[in-house]
């Protein structure tokens, strides 16, 4: 049937053709005759050409639809946290309608997770598709060196992802897995409310910034709640202050151009401390527990701005779902701004996979458009790509005000670029003793760099 439209196409363009040619040997005829029938035949070819190329795609879709039908099978995934479910369910679907002969399940292994799929694996009852966290910790890396992890370099269509989502999936240079498009961050929360009764304004440079924890101060409020007992919590600060702190320094940290406790890490550090010994963060500080704590004295309006992770949304609004607040990134003194942190990573393909074909089919999958929409709207999660739009208001409100800038994790750089690992051993037993006077600045920064590639 598609051959014989071919042919039909072909004879059609060849009587335009002949038409043309008709009215090109006129002889005498008015030469406004000539154009027109010319114009005409020009008309007739450039609507074969159209058809020709409708025909070509719709070969292409009827190709693929039969590539997806020609796919059968069942596949099995795991995932690691509950808090996926909804969207694992979402995604799931969405590949079934594209693949009606694929049968997909799912299981949900919320404790002790690695243990329990590495005695899968090696029992060989492991999935055909599995979580892992990529490249932010060794794991993958140790699946891969046993052969568990099929490459998926050549495999997936890895268009759509930034090269700050690839380096979740890499291994030696080779991908292993796919990224998801939600952008674990840090923010500012503020709240709204508590700005507009006072006249604070959003500020536009680090200065302006730092004039305004002058003026809740002076007003008789906490300005930030921060808690220094915890190495996450001062982390998910320190990582923002510091990209509005040094823009060009923390940019360089993408490519290890810079030194992990340079000069610029310890003038930032300083300035934290500077803070807390003005009273920014409560005149109590040092006795905030943990992190809950520190939001707890946001959502109740005990602070009029908490730094911390994008994820603590949920939390603001379980305290209090009343609370009108939003979220803008610290900005540099030049008015750039940018979002810390990476996008969040995916599904492995197990090469013991018995069901091969759906397995990649599915890995394939998870690396669309619609795919990723899927999972990041449905997360309520901050887009890391300009081709989604976050689903909430605060993820919109977060997303926009990175202004497209992805920042690198200083403390991913001292996972990724130390002896062993050895710089983030030492970052998670003295980060937060910087904070509450365990160690000085400059010890810190030394110890870190002595284990620096």
């Amino acid at each position: 049937m598609k051959k014989n439209m071919k042919k039909v196409i072909a004879l059609l363009g060849a009587a335009a053709l002949t038409l043309s040619l008709a009215a090109c040997g006129g002889g005498n005829d008015a030469s406004s005759g000539n154009t027109q029938e010319a114009d005409t035949a020009a008309e007739n070819t450039e609507a074969v050409a159209e058809d020709a190329e409708a025909v070509d795609a719709a070969e292409g879709e009827e190709n693929q639809e039969s590539a997806e039908a020609d796919i059968s099978g069942s596949l099995t995934i795991w995932e690691h946290a509950f808090s996926f479910e909804p969207s694992l369910k979402d995604v799931i679907a969405g590949f079934e309608a594209k693949y009606p002969n694929v049968t997909v399940d799912y299981e949900i292994k919320d404790d002790n997770y690695y243990s329990i799929l590495a005695t899968a694996i090696q029992s060989g009852d492991g999935p055909d598709l599995f979580w892992t966290n990529g490249s932010v910790n060794p794991t993958m890396g140790d699946y891969v060196s046993n052969g568990v992890c099929e490459e998926l370099t050549d495999k997936i269509d890895y268009s759509l992802m930034p090269e700050a989502a690839m380096e979740l999936t890499k291994i030696d240079g080779k991908s292993y897995s796919v990224p998801w498009l939600t952008m674990d961050t840090r923010t500012t929360f503020y709240n709204i409310d508590m700005f507009e009764e006072n006249g604070w304004t959003v500020p536009t440079t680090f200065s302006e910034f730092e004039e305004l924890l002058g003026k809740i101060k002076d007003a008789g409020i906490t300005p930030i709640s921060l808690c220094p007992n915890s190495q996450w919590s001062t982390l998910f600060a320190f990582e923002p202050v510091l990209a509005a702190y040094d823009v060009e320094y923390t940019k360089g940290l993408a490519d290890y151009s810079v030194p992990a406790a340079g000069e610029e890490v310890k003038g930032c550090l300083n300035k934290m401390l500077e803070w807390g010994e003005k009273g920014y963060y409560g005149d109590n500080w040092l006795g905030v527990a943990d992190s809950n704590a520190q939001i707890l004295a946001f959502t109740t309006g005990n602070a009029a701005m908490t730094i911390a992770g994008s994820w603590e949304v949920s939390t603001i609004s379980e305290n209090n779902p009343d609370l009108n607040y939003g979220a803008f990134a610290i900005p540099g003194e030049d008015g750039t701004t940018g979002l810390v942190g990476t996008p969040a990573n995916g599904f492995s393909v197990n090469s013991a996979s018995e069901n091969m074909d759906a397995a990649l089919a599915f890995a394939n999958y998870c690396a669309t458009l619609e795919a990723q929409t899927i999972w990041v709207q449905s997360q309520g999660s901050v887009s890391a790509s300009d081709q989604i739009e976050a689903s909430t208001d605060i993820a919109k409100m977060i997303s926009e005000s990175g202004k497209g800038n992805i920042y690198t994790s200083w403390q991913s750089v001292l996972n990724y670029h130390s002896k062993d690992g050895e710089a983030n051993n030492l970052w998670d037993q003295d980060f937060s003793k910087v904070f509450t006077g365990g160690m000085s600045v400059d010890d810190f920064c030394d110890e870190i760099t002595a284990v620096m590639d």
